[in-house]
């Protein structure tokens, strides 16, 4: 039974909290309880038919076409873990829809998918369900673990049955935050589904917490701006399947700059002075293509700044600011760029804004701009 090819990603991760604690208990449930019938030619070609429906009705959400031709598939084979895997999403879906939510129908979907993974432990499909269906009611490591778990059962599947069940997995480690466990699983992924934004978009920003701290290990430097380069051309795959995603095309730029630090760590200036031009120039394409965007503006200005061109990283700050007056990073920045000279008197109002624009300061930034607004103008 063919698996449709897009249903990796149609189903999304929500925190949903819902617990199972009354009756029934998945701790009990057993295969063992189902009848074992013996079918028909003309029953196995229906249930077929209607397992393929409620396959294609759940990869796209609508769960009460999904639970109707799982339940009539049910109806002809109790032990038909497909079915039963997607009903388990549907009750899961009904109970969300109520408030609070249902935990009696939260409780049924979940022993119906962990009795789906009992009877069809190597199916990808069923794997993929028990993982989204703890992902959905907030269980995310769980998920991760149970994707993974499916990922073995699950090898002697094709690659591309497969690809779902690294994508989840690798998703949930992300969501984690466990880039290194992350990294690999979506790079399967994508391998079968290149196609997928999202997906290379966590790649690149794995790559990047990875390179943002280089580690002990022997060249971790090179390793690291390695990375950084990888992580650039990511966040391009990204921006080139969804050309509206502004801030894949800032990812571009800051992996970029990564990489043009971390080459000036190694003392490689003719690859950092080429990083810092592929910057600049993506964030100035970034300019134009999201003209509101006042963070490709300061992103401009940390650039020019780490260049020397301070009267154009002031500039670009400014510019920034025109667009958002709360604008964070450019109100410290410029302010940083103006304390010491003659114009020094214009960083009070600018530091002044920065202790107003809300939350983004840490606690140790507010107490310094507050030592230095009360030193005076000048100082």
């Amino acid at each position: 039974m063919r698996i449709p090819s897009g249903w990796t990603f149609a189903v999304v991760v929500t925190g949903v909290a819902a617990c199972a604690g009354v009756s029934p208990r998945p701790d009990a449930v057993s295969p063992d309880s189902l009848p074992n019938l013996q079918l028909s030619a003309a029953e196995i070609a229906r249930r077929d038919v209607l397992v393929e429906r409620c396959v294609a009705a759940a990869v796209v959400r609508r769960f009460d076409d999904a639970e109707r031709d799982a339940h009539t598939a049910l109806a002809i084979d109790p032990r038909c873990a497909r079915a039963r895997a997607v009903r388990g999403m549907a009750l899961l879906q009904r109970a969300n829809a109520e408030e609070p939510t249902n935990l009696h129908l939260a409780n049924a979907g979940d022993c119906e998918t962990l009795l789906a993974e009992q009877l069809a432990p190597s199916d990808p499909f069923v794997g993929w369900m028990r993982a989204v269906f703890l992902a959905e009611t907030g269980h995310v490591s769980a998920a991760a673990a149970a994707a993974e778990a499916a990922l073995v059962r699950a090898v002697g599947a094709s690659a591309e049955e497969r690809a779902p069940l690294h994508g989840v997995a690798g998703t949930y480690r992300y969501e984690l935050g466990e880039e290194r466990a992350a990294l690999p699983l979506l790079q399967e992924y994508v391998g079968i589904r290149s196609d997928d934004a999202a997906a290379n978009f966590r790649i690149g920003s794995c790559l990047m917490r990875i390179a943002a701290v280089p580690g002990s290990v022997f060249k971790a430097e090179e390793i690291a701006q390695l990375n950084a380069e990888r992580a650039a051309r990511a966040f391009q795959r990204c921006f080139d399947l969804a050309p509206g995603d502004e801030d894949a095309a800032l990812a571009v730029g800051a992996a970029t700059m990564r990489a043009a630090e971390l080459a000036e760590k190694r003392g490689e200036l003719a690859i950092r002075d080429q990083r810092w031009s592929e910057a600049a120039a993506q964030f100035a394409m970034a300019g134009v293509k999201f003209p509101q965007s006042a963070e490709a503006q300061f992103r401009l200005g940390v650039v020019a700044e780490a260049r020397g061109a301070t009267a154009e990283a002031r500039d670009a700050y400014v510019r920034a600011l025109e667009l958002d007056p709360k604008h964070l990073g450019s109100l410290l920045d410029l302010a940083a760029l103006l304390d010491g000279t003659e114009a020094a008197d214009q960083a009070v109002p600018l530091l002044q804004r920065a202790l107003q624009a809300g939350p983004g300061l840490t606690a140790k930034e507010r107490r310094r701009i507050e030592e230095r607004l009360a030193a005076g103008p000048g100082k």
